[in-house]
């Protein structure tokens, strides 16, 4: 059985909507390129300071937060 890949798929079009590769958006965030990777693919939840430098950095409301969370 082959295993199903998870990612947050809002959270990646909206860094490519920006036209920023994962070390861009995660230099720009405050964090470490692996640690946006893991949470983009899923592999990692993501504290809260991520979520609120994401937040602050683009101006978001905490439903947009939200959905950029859901992971597929």
């Amino acid at each position: 059985m082959t295993e199903k890949k998870s990612i947050r798929t809002n959270l990646k079009v909206f860094r490519v909507k920006k036209q920023m590769s994962q070390e861009k958006m995660a230099e720009k965030i405050g964090c470490m390129r692996a640690t946006y990777s893991a949470i983009e693919n899923a592999k990692r939840e993501g504290r809260s300071a991520f979520w609120k430098s994401l937040q602050s950095e683009f101006s978001l409301s905490e439903e947009e937060v939200s959905e950029l969370k859901i992971v597929d």
